[in-house]
């Protein structure tokens, strides 16, 4: 291989691992659904209700409150936040069903491993009556630099894709 061709295989390989190092990767999966005999009025708002780890672990971070923040952050964010008043109100009480911290030294040496993981289920009430659900999960499994803090901000990141998900149920 003559000193040309070393040079360019060398150059792509330095780019090739500073785009690993740089970006992070991993899976969103989202959907919120309401029985079919329910009809979401437009005025509709939701409170924060009851949120709560299931997981059967205790962490070293609130997850509980960082989920709680995350979702009232995002229903803020979209107008959607319930804050008394006439508005028509849901309420969504949330389950933390998995979550790992994760570690982005590990996922930078090697794709999957020192993963971020965070899946919730929530039920919506309107009164006592449930009339949806929530579901969604995120993960961070591979990447470097990109992925530091990932433990904190995939609660930031689920709680806006089932607010998305909800505005896209809400009538205009």
């Amino acid at each position: 291989m003559n000193n040309k061709a070393l040079r360019n295989w060398l150059f792509f390989g330095v780019l090739a691992v500073l785009a690993f190092t740089t970006y992070g990767c991993g899976s969103v999966q989202h959907k919120v659904s309401f029985q079919e005999n329910y009809a979401i009025q437009p005025d509709t708002r939701l409170e924060v209700g009851k949120v709560t780890n299931e997981t059967g672990q205790t962490f070293d971070v609130d997850v509980v409150q960082m989920l709680t923040d995350g979702l009232s952050g995002a229903l803020g964010e979209k107008k959607l936040l319930w804050t008394g008043g006439e508005a028509h109100k849901l309420v969504i009480d949330s389950k933390i069903v998995e979550y790992e911290k994760g570690d982005a030294f590990k996922r930078w040496l090697l794709p999957g491993w020192g993963a971020t993981v965070l899946s919730v289920q929530a039920v919506l009430k309107d009164g006592d009556q449930s009339v949806g659900t929530a579901e969604a999960r995120r993960t961070v499994s591979a990447g470097g630099g990109y992925t530091i803090g990932a433990w904190r901000t995939v609660f930031n990141s689920l709680a806006n894709d089932v607010v998305d998900d909800l505005v896209s149920k809400i009538p205009k």
